[in-house]
């Protein structure tokens, strides 16, 4: 197995396959040559290597992901408004002195004969301090993205040496004051420079944890030195010129409860001063130039913004730990949150890969869970996995299923067997939501269950709700049919030979139904029965005739009744009680009051249906208002 690799070049077309353009003439030796044959390059690796390359390539390599791309979905940090630090510095000493100062890293004036001597330990170690601020993430500040935390700003810093008395720690470790000026040189001062720069900075932060991150920094800027130093320091003479430094640290991050995060921690920096040109209007110095390399330690406390964990480095430690379907809502979420993130096309290509595997995940999920006899968690895992497997994986989930099919199945038919009907459905209803199979042995097993409760019925001397019973057997499955038939057509039998059970017009009704549909199924040898559906058609005729007289008289009585309503007088104001009476009937209650000799008022009560009432109003006998209510 190998990986190839091919660069094809256009082959130009022969002579015969594409008919020729007009192209004006050109001498034979301006022709392009025609190349005919295409270059392919192949590049193949051993099935290790190419395993270990398809590993890395789809992020599945713990160590490879920790080292190379630690924390690649953390937000970017956008700023650092202000950081400071503390140290102390040196330039070495006998044994370690890679970075000494010697009369070599001064620059003299030609016909200076007195030199600084004696630059022993305390005129290589010094403190430091530094301040710098508005450092930003120029990427994301300008484009929204960032794919490192690189940032930039500006940094002053100030170093100095320290005044050491002279002591002698061992015979080649001596200790002794800033070097004194040659009486040469007309001063009493001591050489002890300090040095005050402005630099321009720029910071690359490396994470691997949420709680802290290697920082390297570099600097360069411009110097102002003075080089001598008693009880003032003077503005004469001094020097200017660049500076550099480079540094590596460790810093702790400490959260906060507004978005300003902190760190602190501690740099190992070098510092290298360029002296080169020296401003002395006085003439006391015969020093041209100097060079002072530095090396210190520092203490370095910031402020930030941005940097923290996302969801998206959530969703790849899970998705290291093979737990995709945990990853995938992760994923999503830090897409949602982070849409302009600049590691978006990578966050893609991971959930592309988990969304692929999430089906490999239930399926040895719900093969766990089949293997300690959870079936019904185990059938939701192999569930869930179709909607998304690969061919390759869908028949393997196809066999787990009917596997936990053929098992609810199996319980079922215990359970029926035992009479429990509910629970014998309940568990084929398992098996019916799988598979097809599941299903017809579902409806097999209602049928069983409606021919069982048919068959008590029947005992019982209930044969109309018996034959029901059988009558729907082969809508639930066919291949019952022929029993449900025989059976239906035995129980229309024992009902039609039973007068106490037979007596109503539904019962015979259904008795007959059922033996026809028996008649019309079996060969007419094997049907004996056709004498009670001809004394059933007699009887059923029979009454089926009277009844139709009773409904014929009692239409014909309904309607006189409405064409008498039609033909008597509408109640209405101006008519007499007696009027009323005739056409109402005696009211169920009367009110009445007498005012003086010629006032006689009455009200009428008659209760309607629905606890309603009509209620008349008589003034001196004569019907003046009318109130249903």
């Amino acid at each position: 197995m190998g990986l190839a690799f091919s660069i094809n070049t256009p082959v130009l077309a022969q002579e015969g396959n594409i008919p020729p353009l007009e192209e004006p003439e050109v001498e034979e030796s301006e022709k392009e040559p025609v190349r005919s044959s295409r270059k392919r390059f192949s590049l193949k690796l051993p099935p290790a290597a190419m395993e270990l390359f398809d590993a890395i390539r789809q992020g599945n390599t713990k160590a490879i992901e920790a080292v190379f791309r630690p924390m690649e979905f953390r937000e970017p940090i956008a700023t650092i408004p202000a950081e400071g630090r503390f140290g102390v510095g040196f330039y070495g000493w006998e044994g370690l002195n890679f970075l000494k100062i010697n009369p070599n890293s001064i620059k003299y004036e030609e016909d200076v004969e007195d030199r600084l001597k004696e630059i022993s330990f305390s005129g290589r170690m010094g403190s430091f301090l530094e301040m710098e601020g508005g450092q930003t993430n120029l990427s994301y500040a300008l484009f929204g993205k960032s794919y490192v935390d690189i940032l930039t700003g500006l940094g002053v810093r100030y170093s100095s040496i320290f005044p050491f008395p002279r002591m002698e720690l061992r015979e080649d470790l001596i200790i002794t004051g800033p070097p004194t000026v040659p009486g040469s040189w007309g001063i009493d001062r001591k050489f002890s420079p300090s040095v005050l720069e402005m630099n321009i900075v720029s910071s690359y932060i490396m994470r691997w944890h949420p709680k802290w991150f290697i920082h390297l920094k570099y600097s360069y800027g411009v110097n102002y030195t003075r080089f001598y130093k008693d009880e003032r320091m003077d503005s004469s003479p001094y020097g200017t010129g660049t500076s550099s430094a480079y540094s590596i640290g460790l810093k702790i991050i400490t959260e906060s409860p507004t978005e300003a995060r902190y760190a602190w921690g501690l740099e190992l920096r070098h510092i290298f001063h360029n002296i080169r040109k020296i401003n002395d209007p006085l003439e006391i110095t015969p020093i041209t130039g100097m060079k002072l390399p530095k090396l210190g330690l520092f203490f370095t406390f910031s402020a930030f913004y941005g940097g923290r964990k996302t969801a998206g480095d959530e969703a790849k430690k899970l998705f290291l730990d093979q737990d995709y379907i945990a990853a995938r809502p992760k994923f999503l979420e830090f897409m949602n949150a982070y849409p302009n993130h600049a590691r978006m096309p990578r966050a893609k290509k991971l959930l592309d890969i988990t969304n692929k595997r999430i089906p490999q995940q239930l399926y040895a999920e719900g093969s766990n869970l089949q293997g300690r006899e959870d079936m019904d968690a185990a059938a939701k895992k192999y569930v869930e996995a179709l909607t998304t497997a690969e061919d390759t994986l869908v028949d393997k989930l196809q066999d787990r299923l009917d596997e936990l099919v053929e098992f609810y199945i199996a319980g079922g038919i215990e359970l029926f067997e035992s009479r429990q009907y509910e629970e014998a459905l309940a568990s084929l209803g398992k098996a019916a939501i799988l598979t097809e199979e599941g299903k017809r042995a579902q409806n097999n097993l209602r049928a069983k269950i409606v021919m069982a409760q048919g068959n008590d019925l029947a005992a019982a001397g209930l044969y109309t709700l018996a034959i029901e019973k059988y009558d729907a057997v082969p809508e639930l499955d066919r291949t019952l049919t022929v029993e449900a038939r025989r059976a239906g057509m035995n129980a229309a039998i024992r009902m039609v030979g039973d007068v106490n059970k037979a007596s109503d017009m539904a019962s015979l009704r259904l008795a007959l139904k059922s033996l026809k549909t028996a008649r019309d199924m079996f060969a007419p040898a094997e049907f004996k029965y056709n004498d009670y559906i001809t004394s059933l058609e007699a009887q059923l005729s029979a009454t089926d005739s009277i009844a139709v007289r009773r409904e014929m008289g009692r239409s014909l009585d309904e309607a006189r009744e409405v064409l008498q309503r039609r033909h008597m007088p509408r109640l209405e104001t101006g008519m007499l009680v007696s009027d009323v009476e005739d056409l109402l009937g005696t009211p169920d209650e009367v009110v009445e009051e007498v005012r003086g000799k010629d006032g006689n008022y009455q009200m009428w009560i008659y209760n309607l249906p629905d606890r309603q009432k009509r209620l008349l109003y008589f003034e001196n006998y004569i019907l003046f208002k009318i109130k249903t209510g």
